[in-house]
């Protein structure tokens, strides 16, 4: 047996037939920048999220650079961040001419709210958690502290479109927050693809100028490039946006799917064997972009499930504080808890092609490891 981390092909003949349905209206009508359906796919994901405002953008790292510098990051401001992501969630801080500082994480994976105020300089102007696989940072702490030393909140929900925490979706505890929706995400498109959300209307006015390069109508409607500050081309453009609109109808049956398996793997696998949910809230929903779990012998395990035909991956080594650039140019901070667990972190499976038979078979797999 052959199961792939991520299976993208396009198999479904309906699916297919509804895709290519969606992009025949956009070569119709012709708007390939900013048409119809992107104004639609807006409407929708404010809806489903919960939020008064959102901005599609070309991908999610220009959404998290987009929501950082539209809440008003700017040049020597320090935000803190957590050292175990992607190195878009530190690199969108530095674009902005920022600092990160990175703060240790808990034992699920996201950053220890506890440790937060430690590291708090009057320099200080935000926080960004990174709902790490999906799930939800401890928002009510981090939420407390912000609210305690007037720091903005921008939430990296890269990974965990979908997720809630007390009937409260991710992204909606901040000021504002980016979603990545590229092929491998829960809500997926077909390339790259990002929104910011918010309820803040002046960040909301000014993400709109930034994803235009900068530029807004001037005051008389006479000139369209009338620049208000540098930015770059960040437009979601129209296909893409059609085909989200497909991907959002689907997107509650697909979640639901991921759930099912996610929860034969934590109810069935063996004890050894830490599941991050082990750490979920009571009240939490998890995004399901994917399944970690922590172990002691990880290179060990991943040969054995190579030999059985299981592929998994390994998620963001180095650490980003750990990264040539960010050992060169910024203070280092102690993030223990981080190195200890980048070490034994092992991403299984969780696409919604996968059938129950191939989970029981990972599941079996790794439990007849552990015998």
């Amino acid at each position: 047996m052959k199961i792939k981390m991520f299976d993208l092909k396009i198999k479904n003949k309906s699916l297919k037939s509804e895709l290519f349905k969606s992009i025949g209206k956009v070569f119709n009508h012709g708007q390939f920048f900013l048409g119809p359906e992107v104004k639609e796919f807006e409407k929708k994901i404010s809806k489903y999220v919960g939020t008064k405002y959102a901005v599609g953008v070309g991908s999610g790292s220009s959404a998290l650079y987009m929501a950082l510098k539209a809440s008003g990051i700017q040049k020597d401001d320090e935000v803190l961040t957590s050292p175990l992501s992607w190195i878009i969630t530190s690199n969108a801080i530095v674009e902005c001419g920022a600092k990160p500082v990175f703060v240790d994480v808990r034992n699920d994976l996201n950053i220890d709210p506890d440790l937060l105020s430690k590291f708090i300089t009057k320099r200080t102007k935000a926080i960004l958690p990174m709902h790490y696989a999906g799930h939800m940072c401890d928002m009510k702490k981090i939420s407390k502290i912000a609210k305690k030393y007037n720091l903005r909140i921008i939430e990296d929900a890269a990974q965990s479109f979908g997720a809630s925490f007390d009937g409260k979706k991710s992204g909606t505890f901040s000021d504002a927050a980016s979603f990545s929706m590229n092929p491998m995400k829960t809500l997926s498109g077909y390339g790259e693809n990002g929104v910011v959300v918010t309820n803040n209307k002046k960040i909301y006015e000014k993400l709109k100028i930034l994803r235009h390069a900068g530029t807004t109508s001037d005051p008389k409607k006479k000139i369209t490039n009338y620049c208000l500050e540098s930015s770059l081309n960040h437009k979601m453009d129209t296909l893409n946006a059609s085909l989200l609109l497909v991907a959002l109808k689907k997107f509650k049956t697909k979640l639901k799917i991921k759930n099912k398996l996610a929860s034969y793997y934590t109810k069935n696998l063996s004890p050894k064997i830490i599941k991050q949910d082990d750490y979920l809230f009571k009240n939490e929903q998890h995004g399901r972009y994917v399944y970690p779990i922590i172990v002691n012998d990880r290179d060990a395990l991943r040969n054995f499930l190579t030999k059985n035909g299981i592929e998994t991956k390994i998620f963001h080594i180095p650490l980003i504080n750990k990264s040539p650039f960010y050992l060169k140019n910024f203070k280092r901070s102690k993030t223990t808890n981080a190195e200890r667990l980048i070490k034994k972190i092992i991403i299984l499976p969780l696409n919604e092609k996968l059938i129950k038979s191939q989970v029981e078979y990972i599941t079996n797999k790794i439990n007849q490891f552990y015998k």
